[in-house]
């Protein structure tokens, strides 16, 4: 007996791609009718688009509903990107299942989904089991624990083992982590695989478990065959569908999130220029007001923060997130007044300005030069300021940054620096309570 599993991750709310996605799976369920199953792996909501950012993800939920979806999980961005109680509500009318071992409320010993669910499908009966990506820091400021993905995933299938005929892993851990569950844990038959936006042709092998992957965006819709004999699994392969063959049709959500996003958040605002090698009045007054919502003595930002000029006028939502559609927080981080002049030293070389960026929750292209608020240099002096006082050495100061510098490629200063992250607000929220300053 064949049966079929499809799968996508990794979405970002592309949902014109999507949306041919669905139309393939519904076909493909009046093909196969009982004999398939359909889940998604996280990420498939990005509030880059404005319909996700209006409707919370609630929109992408429909749409999983109306693919047929049975099973899903969440990413980092269903996770770090919503409020807590946001998350929580995500899924209060979704028609499947979902599934995460390793996210539990902080304070709490026991997963808040379902760490697994098991499912019946022509007499065999699937183990599925999920868990995300371990950004730990993220979810802490929001209220949520996320570790030991390992220890909740070994938890799972020992409590599940004996009682399926197939186990499932949808993981949303990234490609090395998934190649290393294979080698710990040969009961599980198949790994989908995401977070790491990788796509696998016709799988890969791991000892006898599967990898399979889809890619991102919607550029692929994945699909793994499963034959059983007697019960038992004795084949499985994998395959992709290339999304640019499947028949497209009008992408209604771009348009939907536009009109729920008409609120004007100020009223004849000046132009908001793209410049992307040097300083603007807008994002100036971006790193002021990121260095007073995070109480810092200095702000720091990039002006390829600014996706899109804005012409001048009423700012609406709409407007204000074409300007900033990042899935970017502000954090603050302590150090030492030496370390500060080194971070200025390094933001005025400008060392990453024609880089193009991917990821980070950064949702534009070039990098741009670096902006710095409420710091002066006098160089015949050779002496740094704030607030007119100059700066010691060893006194300790706060910096008012985002979030994605604190990786440590860029600075490595902040990687061991004592940081709050300011969670949930994005940059165009920061906008929204200082709009008074534009």
């Amino acid at each position: 007996m064949e049966l079929k599993l499809f799968h996508t991750n990794d979405i970002h709310s592309n949902l014109y791609n999507y949306k041919k996605i669905s139309d393939f799976l519904i076909n493909k369920k009046q093909q196969y009718k009982d004999h398939m199953v359909y889940v998604d792996l996280g990420d498939h909501t990005d509030r880059a688009h404005p319909y996700t950012e209006a409707t919370l993800g609630k929109g992408n939920v429909e749409l999983l509903n109306e693919a047929g979806c049975e099973v899903a999980t969440i990413g980092n961005n269903e996770g770090i990107t919503l409020q807590k109680e946001e998350l929580k509500s995500l899924y209060d009318d979704a028609a499947f299942d979902v599934i995460c071992a390793n996210l539990r409320e902080v304070g709490s010993a026991q997963p808040y989904f379902k760490p697994y669910v098991i499912k019946e499908i022509k007499g065999i009966k699937f183990g599925f089991i999920a868990a995300t990506v371990e950004f730990t820091p993220f979810y802490k400021a929001l209220g949520w624990e996320v570790s030991e993905a390992f220890d909740w995933i070994l938890h799972a299938i020992r409590e599940i083992n004996t009682e399926v005929d197939c186990i499932i892993m949808m993981s949303h851990l990234g490609r090395y982590d998934d190649e290393s569950l294979a080698m710990m844990f040969p009961e599980i038959d198949v790994i989908l695989s995401s977070h790491t936006h990788h796509h696998l042709e016709e799988g890969e092998w791991v000892g006898d478990t599967l990898l399979a992957a889809a890619g991102r965006f919607g550029d692929y819709v994945g699909e793994v065959t499963l034959d059983f004999e007697a019960g038992k699994l004795v084949d499985k392969r994998a395959r992709l569908y290339n999304t640019d063959y499947l028949t497209g049709t009008e992408d209604k959500y771009y348009d939907r999130g536009r009109q729920l996003l008409s609120t004007v958040v100020k009223h004849d605002v000046a132009p908001i220029e793209r410049r992307l090698y040097s300083t603007g009045r807008f994002i100036s007054r971006l790193a002021e007001m990121v260095r007073i919502f995070t109480d810092s003595d200095v702000g720091l930002l990039h002006t390829g923060l600014i996706a899109k000029p804005f012409a001048g006028g009423d700012l609406t939502e709409y407007d204000l997130h074409k300007v900033l559609p990042h899935a970017i927080n502000a954090v603050q981080i302590e150090l030492t007044g030496r370390e500060l002049k080194e971070v200025f030293n390094q933001a005025a070389q400008n060392e990453f300005k024609d880089e193009i960026v991917r990821g980070l929750g950064f949702r534009g292209d070039i990098f741009g030069c670096f902006v710095m608020d409420n710091i002066g240099y006098i160089q015949s002096e050779r002496e740094y300021y704030i607030n007119g006082e100059v700066i010691q050495d060893r006194k300790t100061y706060k910096l008012g940054t985002l979030d994605m510098y604190t990786f440590g490629r860029i600075f490595p200063q902040f990687r061991y620096s004592k940081k709050v992250y300011k969670m949930p607000e994005f940059l165009r929220d920061i906008v929204k309570m200082y709009a008074d300053k534009l």
